[in-house]
């Protein structure tokens, strides 16, 4: 059975003392006192709360220093931003107004254009002024220049060809089908509305009128039958618009000569009208068509050969299977590109409501304003800086140069002294500056390290 007995000590203090006592009789001196244990645990903590108040100031220091760190350059960045946009902006419209030729305020007003044309298809300033550029170069006004470049970038948007392809592959198909008066705006339209319905890009069509286009409208073809053959044939073969493109320029080109054109009589296929002038190439390309099958093995293959040539011969048959057929996809393609309106500019908008073309936008007005700013307040005195600072260089590098009169020779002796001061002396004193800053550094870090 368990008891539980309460008991209490009696006398331990003065058995304490008692033993304390004996010990001094042998001559030691030893005191017990409650103060002696608790004094020294205060003095700890008082010394550790004041290294963490060291810590936390030290700490405020770096923080307030890393603040004031950050503000300084980042002020000083948006000054060298200013600085770094103005003289960009400045370089590529003085690059485009060397072959413009117009005013100071009309080439601003160009600038401030070319921003919107970058805005309006998401295209950086660089971009946009290298359109530009390869458009003012063929004689065109400012207004026509814009134009165009705007609906290049488009293109270059619609299909990821390069803002220069864009600007050949327009330009070819303008003076390809010069006679039709074709703007560039129509012709992107018509390659969008197609590019939607076939499976062919615009960027094929670009690179198949580019190639194919004069050719073909000396052929008697125009530009939506052009679209059309080329739209069947590449979603029947996907050879490519290059490809393609060249195909129908040697088809078009042989189809025309008078020993085709007769062979082509001899079989029967209707290749004038009715007042003896030559039809158009895919007329006669669609006569052939609904004879061809009826022809013999090997007349076919000669046939095919005269009017294609050996490395076309592919692309032909492809295009006389597609116009023998009741519904064609040439026809199809044709009337969808006849009747384009403004798809290409419907498909720019959809696309300027992405994340990242507002993120483009944004970049291109936040680098408008810097360039703005720049022009404004740091272009001319940053011009009068430069100026006078290549001044200066000019005639330091005049007194420096030649050698031989006398002035030369005195400014030369000054700068020779003047660097064997600062490679003897002057590097002896640099040495021991930098000496006793890092024995200084050293005494310091002994010093905070003992303390710690």
């Amino acid at each position: 059975m368990a008891l539980n007995i309460k008991t209490q000590q009696v006398g331990l203090e003065e058995s304490v003392q008692d033993v304390v006592n004996r010990i001094n009789r042998r001559g030691l001196n030893v005191k017990v006192r409650a103060s002696d244990l608790t004094q020294p645990l205060g003095r700890i903590t008082q010394k550790a709360d004041e290294f963490t108040k060291s810590l936390e100031a030290s700490n405020a220091r770096v923080i307030a220093f890393g603040a004031s760190a950050a503000i300084i350059g980042g002020v000083t960045k948006s000054f060298t931003e200013l600085v770094v946009q103005a003289v960009r902006v400045e370089k590529v419209l003085a690059d485009i107004n060397v072959v413009l030729g117009t005013s100071a305020s009309n080439l601003k007003k160009f600038g401030d254009n070319l921003f919107g044309v970058a805005r309006n298809t998401a295209q950086s300033l660089e971009v946009a002024a290298e359109a530009a550029l390869e458009f003012s170069r063929q004689g065109l006004s400012m207004e026509e220049t814009l134009k165009r470049t705007n609906d290049a970038l488009i293109l270059t948007r619609l299909t990821g060809l390069q803002a220069a392809d864009s600007v050949k592959g327009l330009t070819a198909a303008v003076n390809g089908f010069a006679d039709a008066g074709l703007t560039t705006t129509q012709i992107i339209n018509k390659l969008a509305a197609v590019d939607v319905k076939f499976a062919v890009g615009a960027d094929d069509l670009i690179n198949a009128l580019a190639r194919a286009g004069a050719v073909a409208q000396d052929a008697g073809v125009n530009f939506d039958q052009l679209v059309g053959a080329v739209t069947a044939a590449q979603q029947i073969t996907a050879r490519g618009g290059a490809v393609i493109g060249n195909s129908f320029k040697t088809i078009f080109t042989r189809i025309q000569r008078s020993s085709t054109i007769d062979r082509l009589e001899e079989l029967g296929v209707a290749v004038r009208n009715i007042r003896g002038e030559t039809l158009p190439a895919l007329t006669v390309l669609k006569n052939l068509s609904q004879s061809y099958n009826t022809l013999g093995d090997s007349t076919k293959a000669a046939v095919a050969e005269q009017v294609g040539g050996v490395f076309q011969i592919n692309i032909l048959k492809a295009a006389l299977k597609d116009l023998n057929r009741e519904n064609s996809l040439y026809a199809q393609a044709t009337s969808i590109s006849n009747n384009a309106t403004d798809q290409a500019q419907k498909k720019n908008e959809q696309l300027q409501k992405t994340i990242s073309a507002l993120a483009t936008q944004t970049s291109l007005t936040v680098q408008e304003l810097a360039s703005n700013i720049g022009d404004l307040a740091l272009a001319p005195g940053i011009s009068k800086i430069l100026e006078a600072v290549n001044s200066v260089g000019e005639g330091l590098n005049k007194l420096f140069g030649g050698g031989e009169e006398e002035g030369s020779k005195f400014a030369q002796g000054v700068v020779r002294g003047i660097g064997n001061v600062i490679t003897g002396p002057g590097m002896v004193l640099a040495f021991g500056v930098f000496a006793k800053l890092f024995a200084n550094a050293l005494k310091f870090a002994k010093a905070s390290l003992k303390e710690f």
